[in-house]
């Protein structure tokens, strides 16, 4: 490929669907239904995972920090509207986040054009697809080779600088195209997918016998369809009557779960734990609660913040400071997601907690009235230690009144 008369090298694409054991082996599906992002997302367990990774994300606060001689502060940046309320025209920031990191799990990257005015500040951040976008490198500089549509659906070719596209890689090892988590584990979805094909098939078949009637010798074909319709009439789903009549020495015999049934269900447990798995989160987090107790849960919810969402605050926190700011500002401004709100516990311990941080002088009355958005009070800035409650300024003084006395 040429860009203006230079050869350009294309980056390692990731793997092509046609490669591959399971595509080899299995055409690129286990049962009839192929493993795709639609087919993925129509699992429920696989949709409700993703969906909390994204929206867990997406609801947090994204604060701009400048750091000066050891303090920092919170700066007004042209960003923080885009990052917090309206990325671009048409979407608000909470969408724009959810759609970047559904498509970085989903697809490997989760992609957007940076839009900037003539002094090079970001003015409208735009999601894109990775179908839309093609990697391509020249003279060690990379570039996005955008396909968009414009008038009369004409495709049309925009090339886009890296600093003008946030990246946001999901796992792999290349440093540029991350790996689709439904590509990597499309063995393991296909499972999950053919068994929810199976159990659909199972019931729209109206394969499972609940049961059947014993009766005496032989019974004509005509005799035993009217036995049937009748039984189904008034004892079947739909039927009238609650208690069977039987005569003529026949028999009910019901029919326990059969082995086939209770293995099925196993294997969508089991299944349920693998995406959990395969996505980093608890598996309670996608209504799977059988190893779940009132004592662990918040302990699994803590670790969903600090392990499963963290590394994706901490991906996006990184490309945002690389591509958002400018080269003056990036020495000592970054941003930072504020996680406080996932964290929030009941009143008694949340009480404990702010009374032991202003026992150390840690917090201000102020500070606890930030984080309970509630506004300030007069000389609320004012910090305490535990020793008679008295201002920090005046321990000295306190110290030597007291070594005078002695």
């Amino acid at each position: 490929m040429n860009l203006f008369g230079f050869e350009i090298k294309r980056i390692n694409p990731v793997l092509s669907e046609k490669k591959g054991f399971l595509n080899a082996h299995f055409g690129g599906m286990v049962g009839r239904t192929p493993v795709t992002e639609q087919s993925a997302m129509g699992l429920s367990a696989y949709w409700a995972g993703v969906r909390r990774i994204t929206e867990s994300v997406a609801m947090l606060p994204v604060e701009v920090f400048r750091k000066q001689n050891g303090r920092r502060e919170i700066v007004a940046h042209p960003t923080e509207y885009l990052l917090n309320a309206e990325a671009n025209y048409e979407s608000i920031s909470f969408d724009f986040t959810q759609i970047l990191i559904t498509s970085a799990i989903n697809h490997g990257n989760g992609l957007a054009i940076i839009e900037r005015d003539q002094f090079g500040t970001p003015t409208s951040l735009v999601n894109v697809t990775r179908e839309q976008c093609e990697p391509i490198k020249y003279d060690d500089e990379i570039y996005w080779k955008v396909q968009v549509k414009e008038a009369y659906n004409e495709t049309e070719s925009l090339l886009v600088k890296d600093a003008d596209m946030i990246n946001l890689r999901g796992f792999g090892v290349d440093p540029v195209v991350g790996l689709s988590a439904i590509k990597a584990h499309k063995q393991n979805l296909g499972l999950s997918i053919a068994a929810q094909d199976y159990g659909a098939d199972f019931y729209n078949k109206s394969a499972r016998i609940d049961g059947f009637i014993e009766y005496a010798g032989v019974l004509k074909p005509e005799t035993k369809d009217a036995i049937s319709q009748q039984w189904t009439a008034n004892y079947g789903p739909n039927g009238t009557r609650g208690t069977a009549i039987l005569d003529a020495g026949s028999k009910y015999h019901r029919i326990g779960l059969p082995p086939e049934d209770a293995q099925f269900i196993e294997t969508r447990k089991f299944q349920k734990n693998e995406i959990a798995t395969i996505l980093g989160i608890p598996s309670h987090m996608i209504n799977e609660m059988e190893n779940s107790t009132f004592s662990n849960i918040e302990h699994q919810s803590i670790e969903f913040v600090t392990y499963s969402i963290g590394t994706w605050i901490e991906k996006i926190e990184q490309e945002y400071r690389r591509k958002l700011l400018k080269d003056t500002e990036k020495i000592d401004h970054y941003f930072k997601h504020n996680v406080d709100r996932l964290l929030r516990t009941d009143v008694k311990t949340k009480g404990e907690y702010y009374r032991l941080m202003t026992d150390i002088g840690a917090y201000s009355i102020n500070d606890v009235l930030e984080l309970e958005d509630r506004n300030p009070i007069e000389n609320g800035d004012e910090r305490y230690v535990q020793i008679n409650r008295i201002p920090i300024d005046d321990m000295k003084e306190y110290y030597k009144k007291e070594n005078n006395n002695e």
